[in-house]
């Protein structure tokens, strides 16, 4: 593994540390942390499984709006983002972070990068029998990001030609893996060995309970990610609040928790 210091991510992160205007106070906490942590000896931030993941975005294509047919080209705070999440790993090589809070504003493409993200954990993380779920409070809600990630496989040849497609599936079956949308009311939520599974819109579920039986399910996989992206939520007796509050006391060194990963854009009061 290579733990380099000039690389997008740590780029990303200085330059916004410097930055005195238009920045996210917690933009800047999150970009701080990554500073602080590369110069910790128990983990390390390899810059070349960092890259692979971002130029893995590069393969996919958008399917609607103005950009239906280019090539997926993230942006710089999405580099910082997806960079981190497969860049940093513990000392036994196993990824660190196993929990991504993202909260970000609405129009900045969240199921497009959801589904990338999806996608990648099915194609290029080199685990097999990997099980991947969009998981929601309704099938519909959960067909969002497996119907963008549907599109993107139809899009491309190269992910055409591994990936099998069927009309709630995605699979490989040289590896016996496969995607499928998932939601709360569903009868297999109980049983699943969830590799990935990612949450779009965290503010919509009024209850704790989908959550608690996705990290359940990836109990044992070597290195499971679940993968939240939402708007702020504001009922203070629901999942994402707590989740939102508990990951801006990491940012703010209130709260230690090295598997916790959170990106939170948002304008300062």
């Amino acid at each position: 593994m290579t733990n380099k210091k000039n690389n997008s991510v740590t780029e990303f992160a200085r330059s916004h540390v410097k930055k005195t205007a238009k920045v996210s106070s917690l933009v800047k906490l999150a970009c701080q942390r990554h500073l602080d942590d590369i110069k910790r000896k128990d983990i390390v931030f390899d810059n070349e499984a960092a890259d692979r993941a971002i130029e893995f975005f590069g393969f996919l294509v958008h399917s609607k709006g103005e950009w239906a047919g280019t090539p997926f080209k993230l942006e710089p705070w999405q580099r910082f983002l997806i960079g981190s999440l497969f860049g940093w790993k513990r000392k036994d090589g196993l990824r660190r972070f196993r929990t991504a809070y993202n909260a970000i504003p609405r129009k900045n493409g969240k199921s497009t990068l959801s589904a990338g993200v999806a996608l990648y954990m099915l194609t290029a993380d080199g685990e097999r029998g990997a099980e991947i779920y969009s998981a929601a409070t309704s099938r519909e809600q959960a067909k969002i990001v497996f119907g963008e990630a549907k599109r993107m496989v139809e899009a491309s040849p190269s992910l055409k030609s591994r990936v099998g497609s069927y009309i709630n599936n995605l699979h490989i079956e040289g590896t016996a893996s496969k995607f499928m949308p998932l939601s709360s009311e569903s009868s297999t939520m109980d049983g699943l060995n969830i590799h990935c599974a990612i949450v779009d819109e965290l503010h919509e579920h009024k209850t704790s309970q989908v959550i608690d039986k996705l990290e359940t399910a990836t109990s044992s996989r070597r290195q499971p990610l679940i993968f939240e992206i939402t708007t702020a939520g504001y009922d203070k007796n629901s999942i994402c609040y707590n989740h939102h509050d508990y990951s801006i006391k990491i940012l703010k060194g209130i709260v230690k928790d090295d598997s916790w990963f959170t990106f939170i854009s948002q304008i300062d009061e």
